[in-house]
């Protein structure tokens, strides 16, 4: 139930994000029109704020269009980097300081090489232009959870493992153009901004897209069944 809670909550934010000025009225978006219609996957250049830059690896499903022009698309970044120098130092002081004010002396603290890795899913919202020029650009918004993971050789099994690690909710800023390869493939290219409380990092990526037939589509909410034929009583004759 609350995970049920969390996604119509997290795609109503990402249809809210990602609709233009000239907002359609609520009745033209319908859970209804969500189809399963492809699948892709970017390779990505991302930048982390804290951490050195790394190539990370998105997946992701189409679930076609909620109502006009939004499109709702699900998936999965995974990235793995080193914690930049200047932040094991900023640790390393923060450690010493702590060690100052317990009144126990802690100079000289290296911390060595601190892994960092990110696992989001995400869910967004795009909203998508039409244009005579072969080519369909996109933007929007959505929100993500990301599973933060912390390591190093001085580090594993120690409380500074577990000021890395987190578990943290994030926004997402996307933008992208898809160009059409062929009748079910697209090649894609995106760039995604995403702020969290522990994690801000920019990506470019590059990919492709595929699109399935129109006989492989399903409805991601299965349709109402249809209601029971009345029944009816034939009377014997006396």
């Amino acid at each position: 139930m609350l995970i049920s809670r969390f996604s119509r909550a997290a795609l109503a934010a990402a249809v809210l994000a990602s609709a233009p000025a000239a907002a359609q009225t609520a009745a033209d978006y319908d859970y209804d029109n969500l189809v399963f219609t492809g699948v892709g996957g970017h390779v990505s250049a991302v930048f982390p704020h804290r951490a050195e830059a790394t190539l990370g690896i998105n997946l992701r499903a189409d679930l076609g269009l909620l109502g006009p022009g939004i499109r709702i698309s699900p998936g999965l970044t995974y990235w793995s980097s080193k914690l930049r120098e200047s932040e094991v130092s900023r640790i390393e002081r923060r450690i010493e300081a702590a060690c100052e004010r317990g009144g126990t002396g802690c100079p000289g603290i290296e911390l060595g090489d601190i892994d960092l890795s990110d696992l989001s899913f995400d869910l967004d919202g795009h909203y998508l232009w039409t244009t005579p020029f072969g080519i369909e650009p996109y933007a929007g918004a959505g929100v993500s959870l990301h599973l933060l993971n912390g390591g190093g050789e001085f580090i594993d099994d120690t409380f500074v493992e577990e000021l890395v690690d987190a578990i943290a909710p994030g926004l997402n800023v996307v933008g992208g153009v898809e160009v059409p390869l062929a009748a079910n493939l697209r090649l894609m290219g995106e760039a995604r901004g995403v702020l969290t409380g522990n994690v801000r990092y920019m990506s470019f990526g590059i990919g492709g897209g595929w699109t399935l037939p129109a006989d492989m589509r399903r409805p991601v909410v299965p349709p109402a069944a249809p209601p029971a034929p009345p029944s009816t009583t034939t009377r014997g004759s006396n």
